[in-house]
């Protein structure tokens, strides 16, 4: 009882009575995005909050805002005002640059250090336009940076000026999820479940010990097996994210990719200065090419943009790969039309789990220069005092998959008791619960091993190449080999002219 009683209690949230309101060209904050703004709040007292989370998402983090709004109604007015921009982390930084053009400024905007480097920009510190944040850390008494978790709160730091120039809103990775009835059905897992596959460790019939070439050649398998007939759209495995795949392959792989320091190309690692791809990411995409000329893998870049979610949860993908803060996505439990048992384990690593690397996902906040002090402070009090809050952050973390930012949140009763939901008594993975208990104890497992990428002023359009090189590679004649390195050449050119362009 006392478990149904906090799931209740952490998703309910009382209906807001909310009035739309627009902006204008000239006014210096918000916009024109479906902003939802109490009716009597002047502008000088909004605090404008971008965003790109859908309504269903909302419920907590309404809740954090509702609870700064009442402690500043009566006192000095300040109103946090959410408008979502977009539905997407891409098309919200789209959105913004589009509004800062045209003259709109936000208080706040959240999105993720690719985004925040390009609105510093490169003309100096003087000129960006988010706020460094040391003097708000350095002035709060009650702000304590150690209480953190570390890697999240660090990367808040790692941008072209120093300083801290965003801090963590929650944290996310990517896992693999199965589904354990279609595996477990195949001819090939019941003739070969116990047989050993490579020099790692792996069984074939225990996802929890394979490595990357394990993953693949079950793929294989299975994809010859259920995949043959005619017209068929089955697709043993599905990877949601082309970028994630090149990016986290090419760290366990120690293929170069971007990197923080030079200037224009230099930027670009993956093609060298002369235009030549590195050649064992050229044999990586190959494979890669090689398992979706089969079948075997979908990948967004390769379906023309479809999730392999979707096919996961309409059974045309027995394994796919996705965020843990998309988990939703590939719940059966939470869906009308799935009725199937997910397994859930850590995306395998090139060879072995010693070098399993990991995604670090999750948006972060940075707050911008509105050229009001007073509105700043309370900007970055509704982050200090009620964003991160230990029990309201774990809160709004929990309920849509994400690990909280502080240490302290893993230690309330909400996050233990959650938790406590997605294991079974011995301790391991409760396959009959719902993803979103079961997600926080598995990343407790694989945090150590989070990795970020650099960022600079051109870190975005990096990862946005590098996840069209398997789109750009349908297009090109020749061996996979050929294809995919013709792709990367492509990529590679368009960070190169978008680096120039934007001096």
């Amino acid at each position: 009882m006392k478990n149904k009683i906090l799931k209740a209690s952490l998703l309910f949230l009382g209906s807001l009575s909310l009035v739309a309101c627009g902006g204008n060209p000239g006014s210096s904050e918000g916009g024109d995005g479906g902003k939802t703004e109490p009716s009597n709040v002047s502008k000088d007292k909004t605090i404008s909050f971008w965003h790109c989370i859908g309504h269903d998402k909302m419920r907590n983090l309404n809740r954090i805002i509702t609870a700064f709004n009442e402690a500043h109604k009566d006192t000095d007015g300040y109103q946090i005002v959410p408008e979502k921009l977009s539905g997407s982390y891409d098309d919200l930084h789209d959105a913004v640059k589009t509004k800062l053009q045209a003259g709109y400024v936000p208080s706040i905007t959240m999105g993720y250090p690719d985004s925040f480097s390009e609105y510093m920009g490169t003309g100096g510190v003087e000129k960006s336009k988010i706020l460094n944040l040391d003097s708000f850390i350095n002035n709060d008494a009650d702000f304590h940076p150690e209480t953190f978790v570390d890697m999240y709160y660090q990367e808040g730091k790692g941008y072209q000026y120093e300083g801290t120039w965003s801090v963590p809103l929650y944290k996310s990775t990517e896992a693999m999820y199965i589904n354990k009835e279609m595996f477990q059905s195949t001819t090939f897992y019941k003739e070969h479940k116990d047989d050993t596959h490579g020099s790692y460790g792996a069984v074939i019939g225990d996802p929890s010990t394979w490595d990357w070439d394990t993953l693949t050649y079950v793929a294989s398998q299975v994809q010859a097996e259920k995949g043959t007939a005619p017209g068929s759209d089955f697709h043993a495995l599905g990877y949601d994210s082309d970028a994630n795949l090149f990016i986290s392959q090419m760290a366990q792989r120690n293929i170069p990719y971007t990197s923080a320091t030079g200037t224009g190309e230099e930027h670009f690692k993956f093609v060298d200065t002369k235009g030549t791809p590195n050649a064992d990411l050229v044999a990586f995409g190959a494979e890669l090419m090689d398992l979706i000329n089969s079948g075997a893998l979908a990948t967004q870049g390769s379906t023309g943009g479809s999730y392999s979610s979707d096919l996961f949860l309409k059974k045309k993908a027995i394994i796919t790969i996705g965020s843990t803060g998309g988990s939703a996505y590939n719940d059966p439990k939470g869906s009308t039309t799935s009725d199937f048992t997910c397994s859930l384990y850590a995306v395998p690593a090139y060879q072995g789990k010693n070098n399993a690397k990991y995604i670090m996902q999750g948006p972060s906040l940075c707050f911008f220069d509105t050229k009001d002090p007073a509105k700043e402070a309370a900007a970055w009090e509704f982050y200090s005092k009620f964003v991160s809050d230990s029990n309201l952050n774990a809160a709004l973390a929990l309920e849509n998959s994400y690990d909280p930012v502080r240490k302290a949140s893993y230690e309330t009763d909400e996050y233990k008791e959650w938790t406590a939901l997605g294991k079974t008594e011995d301790g391991k993975d409760n396959e009959e619960e719902k993803l979103q208990h079961r997600i926080p104890v598995l990343t407790a497992t694989i945090k150590d091993n989070y990795i970020t990428s650099p960022v600079f002023v051109g870190s975005s359009k990096a990862r946005t190449e590098i996840g069209k090189v398997l789109s750009y590679a349908q297009s090109f004649k020749g061996s996979s080999s050929d294809k995919v390195s013709s792709a990367l050449v492509k990529a590679w050119t368009e960070c190169i002219n978008y680096i120039r362009s934007a001096k």
